[in-house]
């Protein structure tokens, strides 16, 4: 059986990232979720995440959305709104989103709290992503 993954980020407005690896570590609803070589057809939705992609020259972080990914046949399709490698992503944007969606959060009232919470989701994946490539 062959241990390689061919693995495809689709974002909109950018060019596919494409890895060759051995796997993809991402979070779903459910929790942190393993696809590698020889996984079973799935159709899984995403959620913002630091996404990891094991290849043979280590592993590359990114920064993902919530999305849809696609696995069969060891061809992997990862379809999101964003994909930001670590050393892209800005910093002091992520944190002032993160305090803007805490305080919208804290208001309560006339607030679209669910838009709030994806908000403070994405920015607090986007911190964790760049800190594990401190």
């Amino acid at each position: 059986m062959d241990n390689k993954l061919k693995i495809t980020i689709v974002t909109p407005g950018s060019q596919p990232l494409v890895f060759e690896g051995t796997g993809l570590i991402t979070s779903t609803t459910d929790g942190r979720i393993e696809f590698k070589s020889n996984h079973a057809p799935i159709i899984i939705s995403t959620v913002p995440a630091t996404t990891t992609i094991s290849t043979e020259n280590g592993n590359e972080i990114l920064f993902t959305s919530s999305g849809i990914v696609y696995i069969n046949n060891n061809e992997l399709k990862f379809c999101c709104d964003a994909a930001e490698k670590s050393l892209d992503i800005d910093e002091a944007r992520a944190v002032s989103a993160k305090e803007r969606a805490e305080k919208r959060l804290e208001q309560g009232k006339d607030v679209d709290v669910e838009r709030a919470k994806r908000a403070l989701a994405r920015a607090n994946a986007r911190i964790n992503t760049i800190s594990i490539n401190d």
